[in-house]
């Protein structure tokens, strides 16, 4: 039993290092993308869609690097033009991102659950999801019977590289800089398009990431609700962390001890509520302020 919840904990952790890692980088930016949740969803969508098809594909499907490969770009690809959408009608109309990329993010999520409803509705009679995917295309575990999987430590590796990025690179900083000092940033001539667009884009690229990490290792289809507190978590993840990716790692370690065992309490003592959600709350709501009274401070 121990293991078992110490892989949950680590699996989900790994979902929230990699979507918190694209929260860090937009935020570093001054953009909050409030689309996690659709974002998550629809790249879980796309990725269980294509490894579907590649695993109908002959005997024995497409072979796994190739199939898994491009169901992860499919899934980046699909969840970057969601937020680009917001980002694109802040540019050029003047609408405000925060509220758009929800607004998306809202849209996005009736649509998938139309189409994994319809005509993507797998073959499990009455259970409304996509088609299970193939052996050869999911993690494998290596907590069993827990869903921890190696892409534990690409999560990590992740962490890593956006905290290096962030910095240790010439635009990670131009991209804190602009975060912290748009005005000045702007004066010293610093590209606001290429800033906002490859920030924003990252969030919503690793958004989809974490949605085809939940499926391959976690899920093996996707179905309506699964991504459900996920964005919101990963955005406290962030938050948690101060923007720091390195910290998203520990950050992401307590987030999904908090949650799991919220959720086996819940279970075990038999609540009809979600107990998870109210300390998802808290959190963001004790984290929030300081952020703000330090932000208006400055």
């Amino acid at each position: 039993m121990i293991s078992y919840s110490l892989g949950i904990i680590l699996a989900l952790s790994a979902l929230y290092m990699t979507a918190g890692t694209g929260n860090t980088i937009c935020l570093k930016s001054g953009k909050f993308n409030l689309g996690g949740e659709g974002q998550i969803y629809a790249g879980g969508f796309v990725c269980a869609v294509i490894l579907d098809a590649f695993g109908k594909c002959g005997s024995k499907g497409f072979p796994a690097f190739f199939a898994i490969t491009i169901a992860f770009l499919a899934a980046a690809i699909i969840s970057t033009l969601l937020v680009l959408i917001s980002t694109l009608l802040e540019k050029k109309r003047g609408a405000n991102f925060l509220l758009t990329s929800f607004i998306v993010s809202s849209a996005i999520i009736p649509l998938v659950d139309g189409l994994i409803a319809g005509p993507f509705k797998g073959d499990g009679g009455n259970l409304i999801a996509t088609n299970y995917i193939i052996e050869k295309y999911r993690f494998v575990s290596i907590l069993p019977p827990s869903s921890l999987s190696p892409y534990f430590f690409v999560a990590i590796i992740l962490c890593i590289a956006g905290g290096f990025f962030i910095y240790r690179t010439k635009f990670g900083k131009q991209i804190c800089i602009y975060g912290e000092a748009k005005e000045f940033a702007l004066y010293t001539g610093l590209s606001e398009n290429a800033i906002c667009y490859s920030a924003t884009a990252a969030s919503g690229a690793l958004n989809g990431i974490a949605g085809a990490a939940a499926v391959m290792g976690t899920y093996f289809f996707c179905s309506p609700g699964f991504y459900a507190g996920m964005g919101w978590n990963a955005l406290a993840v962030a938050m948690i962390a101060r923007l720091n990716p390195f910290f998203v790692i520990p950050s992401s370690l307590f987030l999904a001890t908090l949650t799991t065992a919220a959720d086996q309490y819940a279970l075990f003592h038999n609540y009809d509520f979600d107990i998870s959600g109210l300390i998802q709350a808290v959190i963001i709501f004790v984290i929030a302020f300081p952020l703000k009274f330090r932000g208006g401070k400055k």
